[in-house]
């Protein structure tokens, strides 16, 4: 009689096993599929509405200067990157630099540039470069 109950709680604990594991595979699936697409939709939320909020912009001559401001160095690259590619719609036939200043103490009201962009089109071909500054 033992036996029996032995072969019996042995063979459900297999079935339990199987099934958790099984269950553990399809959540595991099911949470990356829909972190993945929820970042993707997030994704093309933030490029179909894209607008940065400058400090200031100058125009001078044939150029524009675009300061953007931050508390850190997060996404900076990013945000220059997309600065560049607004104001190039907006200032079409104009030079554009995007200088993204990272705030390094608001209290005493430091800051310096942490990231660079340069736009520049001619004729018939665009340039853009990003330059990275260390000493920020």
């Amino acid at each position: 009689m033992f036996q029996t109950f032995y072969n019996s709680l042995m063979k459900n604990l297999i079935y339990i096993l199987v099934g958790a594991g099984f269950l553990a595979i399809i959540s595991s699936s099911a949470s990356g599929f829909l972190t993945t697409e929820t970042s993707n939709t997030l994704d093309d939320l933030y490029e179909e509405t894209f607008y940065i909020d400058p400090e200031k912009i100058e125009v001078i001559d044939k150029s524009v200067v675009i300061m953007l401001s931050q508390q850190n160095k997060n996404n900076a690259e990013k945000k220059v990157n997309d600065c560049l590619n607004y104001y190039k719609k907006v200032y079409e036939n104009l030079d554009i630099t995007c200088n993204l200043v990272v705030k390094e103490s608001v209290a005493l009201n430091t800051f310096c540039v942490h990231k660079s962009g340069h736009y520049v089109k001619e004729e018939t071909q665009e340039y853009s470069k990003i330059i990275s500054y260390n000493n920020c």
